[in-house]
């Protein structure tokens, strides 16, 4: 992989975007190059190009998108509206409060047909203060960790590398999840991952131990390689379930300046990430 090629994509993701529900052939192409140079890509809705539930549905469905994978916490249309939430169960989950979120893929504790092959979040309104997004394209991650020891990624890949134990609350239903960090559908790389310590279970052989633990130490020690950005109302990104993070942030007093993001998560995959 091209890291110098990745690092110019990067500092050009964002797509323009004049009516997102008639996508001109030129803004799809634009997209798809993004998607396939970084396995992401920022879109920008320009002045008067409103965003609304009914429209992004219309927008998702231009790049093949179907409905959103339904979870607990999404409404009925499947997407999630992930803002600052004091009461119910909502506030005993990170991303319903103001509090940093540390790196992840959506719906890592997904595995088979129903593993999310892309993320999108739109931001309606953005926080007074902090908020900001980190994303990094996994393909770079599977990169280093090759030069570093070739048995990395491969350690990684194993069936047995990631467990998520049964979750039995609110309604919901799953038993314990088990998995791989890494792995391939067809041609196209894909990765399961939370940095969380607490509810996960890694496999303990000293081998993989090292691969997670190099895995941790390039999330953290190579801001060249990561996508920083606050997005700024009528925003987005689309990826290819990228691990991403988010800032600590703060909202203000006045309703429009509290910080709103619509999240959609898709079985389906976008063209052009691989």
């Amino acid at each position: 992989m091209d890291l110098d090629d990745y690092r110019k994509a990067l500092d050009d993701l964002v797509v323009d975007i004049q009516d997102p529900r008639a996508l001109a052939p030129s803004e799809r192409l634009a997209m798809r190059e993004r998607l396939r140079r970084a396995n992401m890509v920022i879109y920008r809705c320009v002045a008067g190009a409103r965003m609304d539930r009914t429209v992004l549905a219309a927008f998702t469905r231009q790049l093949g998108l179907g409905r959103p994978d339904q979870n607990l916490l999404a409404a009925n249309d499947g997407l999630s509206e992930v803002e600052v939430k004091n009461e119910g169960h909502f506030s005993q989950y990170i991303p319903y409060t103001n509090r940093s979120l540390n790196w992840h893929s959506d719906g890592y504790y997904l595995t088979g047909d129903r593993i999310i092959r892309t993320m999108l979040l739109h931001c309606m309104s953005p926080a007074a203060k902090g908020g900001s997004l980190e994303a990094i394209d996994h393909r770079v991650l599977y990169h280093l960790l090759a030069e570093r020891d070739v048995r990395f990624p491969q350690a990684l890949s194993r069936r047995d590398a990631m467990t998520i134990p049964a979750h039995h609350d609110h309604g919901a239903a799953r038993e314990d999840s088990t998995g791989p960090v890494f792995f391939v559908e067809g041609n196209t790389l894909r990765m399961r991952y939370t940095a969380r310590q607490h509810n996960v279970r890694w496999s303990a052989d000293a081998l993989f131990q090292d691969a997670l633990s190099t895995l941790k130490d390039l999330f953290e020690n190579h801001p060249d390689l990561r996508y920083r950005r606050r997005l700024a109302e009528g925003e987005g990104i689309l990826c290819a379930n990228v691990p991403h993070r988010r800032d600590a942030f703060e909202d203000g007093d006045k309703s429009q300046s509290k910080r709103l993001m619509y999240r959609g998560r898709f079985t389906e995959s976008l063209k052009g990430t691989g």
